[in-house]
């Protein structure tokens, strides 16, 4: 062959040669100090890529910054010519903190201000327009009309069954008392059982079944029971706006001040509720279910908490934490059970959608939707569309927007049945707004009870007012204040609202029309027999509609 092709055989065979004989020192020397200064370098160019990193720069502004005296977890909305301001500075908006929970009301002294320091919202000439609407109607002869046979329990049962209840202990005496107008009548043992509730010692507590949030049963050592609701915040805290009305914090406080407003307005069917500071040690985990008690943590600030379970908000980032292990809440006694005073759930005609996409509901877009409601037997005759209107006037005051049942007692037989007034845990929220939609069935059917009418007008137009009347039950109660003070205006406010709607139907609808110790639709027979309520499966199929 010619050097033309002997050249690159050879030139193959030699770099044969220098990649496979691995026993000769000085050919390993150049690739491996080649690898070292390689990866020297980029070891090198990370680190610093890292330093440079962790470095501070001036345009990067602090995205949370810290609040320690915010008592409230909300968004702040500069003015325009503010945000306009911090974007030529390169600052960013400022998000408060959430709230550290206060220590309960009853442990520290308040602070000495007048909680009524706003303006009244009493309109004189509002108030005389109405008083002229009903200078023909007898409000003190249509009270008397309102409930047509008025006893109790204990009564019912010896007059028809022969049957003895016992009054052993406060539970047993208001249980005797539960009325068929009303939950209760006698204000002592009230006073009583919200004492027990406050007062006596627990034997067990057990997580409760079905609750959407966490909830407790409390089994005390006479053997009767209670549902406990924690604090989660402090009274200062407000709904998140971003927060569905069914996806809201429920708060103790709300029970509490709902109770005392329902007996203030004259309602009396509200369970009694009262405050309760708890230690967590020796009341919760100690007597806690073993399910429960396997929940209970100590947080890295040293406070006892406890995570338990429900449907929402039961997780480490939402557990409930005492300071260190004392825990305020809401005692709220249980009904009797439905074995042996049975009770009816009824699905009100007013129910919100509870969707995240279709809102508004039917009767929010149909100012006729009353004419449909007033032909439903349960709702034709008697008193359960005024209890409607009831209900939904404390809605409205208390800024409750949760409301898709109600239960009544259906025990007394022959006599109509009421609502009573429970779950109010996600009242209280917004004290800066008033979801006027919670009236629209007083403002659709355009009927009221005599007795809630004085109520209202008294409170609206007398020097001692709604507010101020709250204000006073609230303060028998061990954990009061009970509510933050700003939600006082919002209650003068929303009752002059209410007014006003009144105002309006006065002035469509004959007074006598209006003012109604019961209801009765003449264009539909029948006695006022409810109709058969719908099964579980039914709803769960309307919920999946909407």
């Amino acid at each position: 062959m010619n050097s033309c092709t002997r050249g690159p055989a050879l030139s193959l065979s030699f770099l044969h040669r220098q990649s496979t004989d691995f026993s000769h020192p000085a050919r390993l020397s150049w690739p491996i100090s080649e690898v070292a200064r390689l990866f020297t370098l980029a070891f090198v160019v990370f680190a610093a890529t890292l330093v440079i990193l962790s470095l501070p720069k001036e345009n990067f502004g602090r995205e949370w910054e810290q609040a320690p005296q915010s008592q409230e977890a909300r968004l702040v909305v500069p003015h325009k010519d503010e945000r306009e301001q911090r974007a030529k500075s390169g600052g960013v908006g400022v998000q408060k903190s959430l709230p550290h929970q206060p220590k309960p009301p009853s442990l520290e002294n308040p602070p000495e201000i007048d909680p009524f320091d706003f303006p009244s919202t009493s309109n004189r000439m509002l108030l005389a327009k109405i008083h002229q609407h009903l200078k023909e109607i007898d409000l003190d002869g249509l009270m008397q009309k309102e409930c047509r046979e008025n006893y109790t329990l204990a009564t019912h049962w010896m007059r028809t069954k022969q049957k003895y209840v016992p009054e052993d202990d406060s539970w047993e005496k208001f249980y005797a008392t539960i009325g068929s107008c009303a939950v209760y009548t006698d204000d002592q043992i009230v006073q009583n059982l919200l004492n027990d509730l406050n007062k006596l010692p627990i034997a067990s507590v057990h997580i409760m079944d079905g609750g959407t949030q966490v909830k407790f049963v409390l089994t005390f050592e006479n053997d009767k029971q209670a549902v406990f609701k924690p604090m989660r915040f402090g009274r200062d805290y407000e709904t998140d706006p971003n927060h569905f009305y069914f996806s809201d914090f429920e708060r103790h406080q709300a029970e509490i001040a709902t109770f005392h407003l329902d007996r203030v307005l004259g309602f009396r069917r509200a369970v009694p509720t009262v405050g309760r500071v708890m230690n967590m040690t020796s009341e919760l985990y100690e007597k806690a279910e073993k399910k429960l008690k396997k929940t209970f943590f100590v947080s890295p600030a040293k406070n006892f908490c406890f995570v338990s379970r429900c449907d929402y908000y039961c997780d480490t980032t939402h557990a409930i934490c005492g300071l260190p292990d004392l825990k305020e809440g809401s005692v709220q006694v249980f009904l009797p059970d439905e074995t042996a005073v049975p009770r009816k759930h009824n699905r009100s005609p007013y129910r919100r959608t509870y969707s995240k996409k279709n809102q508004v509901a039917e009767w929010q877009s149909n100012m006729d939707y009353c004419t449909e409601v007033k032909t439903k037997k349960p709702y034709a005759h008697g008193r359960k569309l005024l209890d409607l209107i009831d209900l939904h006037i404390l809605d409205y005051l208390i800024g409750n927007q949760d409301r898709h049942h109600f239960e009544s007692f259906n025990v007394f037989e022959t006599l109509p049945s009421y609502a009573i007034h429970l779950d109010n845990g996600r009242a209280f929220g917004k004290s800066d707004f008033d979801d006027d939609d919670i009236l629209l069935p007083l403002r659709q059917c355009c009927v009221i009870r005599p007795s809630t009418l004085a109520k209202i007008l008294g409170f609206y137009s007398q020097p001692k007012s709604l507010s101020r009347a709250l204000h006073s039950s609230m303060s028998k109660d061990p954990v009061h204040p009970i509510l933050a003070f700003k939600h006082y205006p919002a209650i003068e406010r929303r009752l002059g609202k209410l007014v006003a709607y009144l105002l309006e139907c006065f002035e469509k609808v004959p007074a006598s029309q209006i003012v109604l110790p019961e209801f009765h639709n003449t264009n539909v027979p029948g006695d006022g027999v409810d109709e058969e309520e719908k099964s579980e499966e039914d709803e769960k199929k309307d919920d999946k509609k909407t």
